[in-house]
């Protein structure tokens, strides 16, 4: 006891199945691999003084948050991250120091206040403001879809930006779609707009009332104009609705409009008949029940109320099943030589190398990168088409094969960090060349008695 060091990283990996718990209750999937390699490699380069060993410092975690902007892959996992922190479990309370904790509840005060669309007010404000402007009629029956005015003289100019921008302005239902708002003043952040808006607490069953905002067509048909085909490279569409179907919570008829937009007629086939062949059944494996399946995963508009707990739990088991069928229709048949031809860049890091081999094992084999069965293979492709440099220390390692990929790519990155810059080693080359012209110079000139006495001292250089 007390012998080894707990760090944020360390304990999320000692505790991944309660992570990966909290992951799937927020109908998300992560990879611990990928988690270990974006904490260590690729945040610290995004925001610079974000340890390699992780934090649980919430002003971190947001700004990590502001910077993988344009990386859905990793919006998943640092939105786990932030609600491990903001509801910690008993293993992460103890490491959270009480200042930290104060912000954790305070954060969670400020996130509920956002679902419910209030605007919060400080200590100094009058506790009946003064609301110039508004009629006794809007007092008592305000606008439909459009959240409480805050009072101007209690305006946060750090408030969350997507709150005072719908205070201003016209009116009315369409000005609250997601392309009216994206005009708005406040800037591009004032566009991420949930098509389902939480607008109060719930009730005893669990019931919670929710404004509706549908999809904007210029914002899927930007999606589309940004990302690969699907049938040329499947990961680009795959991260897109991770994210998507996670953060917006879209409805049965979103959906449809996500398929109809971002796939061909094909591709939309052969997903939804991949997805109604995950369907989970009653114990979490999969069925072939067809009343079961045409039940949760239903090819036509289901009357689902997504106001009530019952029509929340059917549409998150939804958006998860096509996800599966998503990922299950992107495979291709099975091919190893596209796994060998992966060859690591010469600017390409042995992390981002590794997630590109084990994509190449996804799209192109039935393996499952996760199991353990599947680790010799993907050690060995990796190994084999690594940098020459890299390749030579991890062949020259000692019982190789207890290694752990971990392992492997610590020995990569001291590597990949240590190499000679192309512009140094040509220096070198210049100068050994130089030293030798030199010598010749020297060797040619040495015949006569003078001129090997002036060159002398350049001999015991």
């Amino acid at each position: 006891m007390g012998q080894t060091l707990s760090t944020p990283l360390s304990l999320m990996t000692d505790h991944f199945k309660k992570v990966r718990e909290r992951a799937h209750n927020l109908s998300i999937e992560i990879k611990k691999g990928k988690l270990i390699t974006l904490c260590r490699s690729e945040w610290p380069t995004l925001v610079s003084n974000w340890p390699a060993e992780g934090s649980f410092d919430l002003d971190l975690i947001h700004r990590v948050k502001d910077a993988i902007f344009g990386h859905p892959d990793q919006v998943p996992y640092v939105v786990v991250w932030e609600d491990l922190v903001l509801n910690p479990p008993p293993w992460i309370k103890p490491f959270l120091s009480p200042q930290k904790q104060l912000g954790t509840v305070l954060a969670v005060q400020e996130r509920k206040g956002r679902l419910c669309g209030r605007s919060e007010t400080s200590p100094s404000a009058p506790f009946y403001p003064i609301l110039q402007g508004v009629t006794d009629e809007e007092l008592i029956f305000p606008p439909p879809y459009q959240p409480p005015r805050p009072p101007p003289q209690a305006e946060d100019p750090e408030g969350p930006p997507g709150l005072s921008g719908a205070a201003g302005g016209s009116s009315g239902p369409a000005q609250n779609t997601r392309g009216r708002r994206a005009a708005s003043p406040m800037g591009p952040a004032d566009s991420t707009v949930l098509p389902l808006r939480a607008t109060g607490p719930p009730d005893d069953n669990g019931n919670q009332p929710h404004h509706y905002w549908p999809f904007d067509a210029s914002d899927l048909y930007n999606w589309r104009a940004q990302h690969a085909k699907f049938s040329d490279n499947p990961r680009e569409l795959i991260n897109l609705l991770e994210t998507v179907l996670f953060t917006h919570q879209p409805t049965w008829d979103d959906c449809q409009q996500l398929l109809q937009i971002l796939f061909t007629m094909e591709e939309r086939e052969r997903i939804q008949t991949e997805a109604r062949k995950v369907v989970p059944g009653a114990n979490g494996e999969l069925t072939t029940n067809i009343d079961l399946i045409n039940a949760s995963f239903p090819l036509s508009c289901p009357d689902w109320d997504f106001n009530t707990a019952a029509g929340k739990e059917r549409l998150r088991v939804y958006r998860q099943t096509l996800l599966g069928g998503l990922k299950v229709a992107a495979r291709q048949p099975t091919n190893l030589a596209k796994v060998g031809d992966e060859q690591q860049g010469r600017k390409e890091s042995p992390a981002a190398f590794l997630e590109r081999i084990m994509e190449a094992f996804r799209q192109y084999t039935p393996m499952d990168t996760e199991a353990a069965e599947t680790k010799s293979a993907i050690i060995m492709a990796f190994i084999n088409r690594a940098a020459p440099n890299i390749r030579r220390k991890l062949q020259k390692i000692d019982r190789l094969g207890e290694k752990s990929i971990q392992d492997l790519i610590a020995v990569a990155e001291r590597v990949y960090n240590t190499r000679e810059s192309p512009e140094n080693k040509q220096a070198r080359a210049n100068d050994h060349q130089t030293r030798n012209l030199a010598h010749i110079l020297l060797a040619s000139t040495a015949g006569e008695p003078k001129e090997r006495e002036r060159m002398s001292p350049l001999r015991d250089c």
